[in-house]
């Protein structure tokens, strides 16, 4: 309860139209059942009660004379959606959506313009970590060791028998993973054994994405590292390291969010000194892409050097995922995450003589 007496409202955005719709609707869930009701009055949205909220910030414009293309058609999706009883703006939105139109800037963007608050990283951040190929290209910039990759363009692709021979040249050959250059969860990825599958592995990561990325296929321990920045100070500090041990030849999506679907092991069975570095690779990302809130690194180890996979700025809050089995074994438990990556969001956009109403000026 707030000093005016006022509970802090929040908006959990979830669901959207992205590959991962099933995903954020399960993080959403997870990260509303967490949130206390004695502190918060919290609600849940699907992607389209944005349209709400863009739409009331064009009417008062259009109240002062500016005329806006689209007004009136945002006004209908806004009448077709939401009541205008139904939603009161809130103090901050728990973004929880995953993949396109969600975790890649654009929601953030948009909520800058309403001014907002939300968790997680802002629209610069989020678009460079969403772009495996282009945010590689800036670790490798900063000497981090990366896995390489071939960008193959829709459109534009050579010849099997020239990617075949780049493959071999760089890599000795198959196996490769073909994934779409901005999707998560392992959506649209193909592991390729055999030369007859390449054409077919592309062609399904182009379906998701104009960009696929041919990657080698690295013989090792897939770990992950989430980062987390402390609500008061901004400090980063990287959580203990988490082995994934997939029932399936690679972490898949089935893998990803089947109950039983992999083993984390925390901390990785890896030495002390691969475990470190892996800690450090991943806060150097964080701060590299400029990150908020939290961060999840994703890396293999091979000959005991972590390797950089991605990095997601909306990690899944599912009952399967890997951030909050990080934050719990670091002794934050999933309601302390929710609470911390809200006071991280308020902290960041929240002009600091402004008198803020929150959950915790009690």
């Amino acid at each position: 309860m707030s000093s005016t007496g006022r509970k802090c409202r929040v908006l959990v955005l979830m669901g959207g139209s992205s590959s991962e719709r099933a995903v954020s609707l399960s993080s959403g869930q997870m990260i509303l059942e967490a949130l206390d009701p004695s502190r918060y009055d919290a609600g849940g949205a699907d992607m389209d009660a944005l349209f709400y909220l863009a739409s009331q910030h064009l009417v008062s414009l259009s109240e002062t004379g500016v005329s806006l293309p689209g007004l009136e058609w945002l006004e209908k999706q806004r009448q077709r959606l939401l009541p205008a009883s139904a939603v009161v703006r809130p103090d901050v939105v728990f973004i929880a959506l995953h993949g396109r139109n969600g975790e890649d800037g654009r929601v953030q963007g948009l909520l800058d313009l309403l001014g907002i608050p939300y968790t997680g990283s802002g629209v610069l951040a989020s678009a460079l970590a969403m772009n495996k190929h282009l945010s590689k290209q800036l670790f490798r910039a900063d000497g981090l060791p990366t896995v390489p990759d071939i960008a193959v363009v829709r459109g534009k692709m050579p010849s099997l028998t020239s990617l075949l021979e780049d493959i071999t040249a760089q890599w000795g050959g198959l196996p490769v993973f073909v994934k779409p250059n901005e999707e998560g969860s392992s959506v649209g990825c193909t592991l390729v054994e055999r030369p007859e599958q390449l054409e077919t592995a592309i062609e399904t990561a182009h379906c998701y994405d104009a960009l696929a990325l041919i990657e080698p296929y690295v013989s090792g321990t897939e770990i992950t590292v989430g980062v987390l920045e402390h609500p008061e100070t901004g400090d980063v500090e990287a959580l203990p390291v988490v082995e994934i041990v997939p029932r399936s030849t690679f972490y898949d999506y089935d893998s990803k969010y089947t109950m039983g679907g992999s083993e984390h092991i925390i901390p990785a069975r890896l030495p002390a000194e691969v475990l470190s570095k892996a800690q450090q690779v991943a806060t150097r990302c964080h701060m590299l892409l400029g990150c908020r809130g939290m961060s999840r690194t994703d890396l293999i180890v091979a000959n005991q050097e972590p390797l950089i996979l991605e990095v997601n700025t909306i990690p899944g809050m599912t009952p399967t995922s890997l951030l909050p089995d990080a934050a719990a074994s670091a002794g934050i438990s999933f309601a302390e995450l929710v609470e911390r990556l809200i006071r991280c969001a308020l902290r960041h956009t929240i002009p600091p003589k402004q008198e803020v109403t929150t959950a915790y000026d009690s």
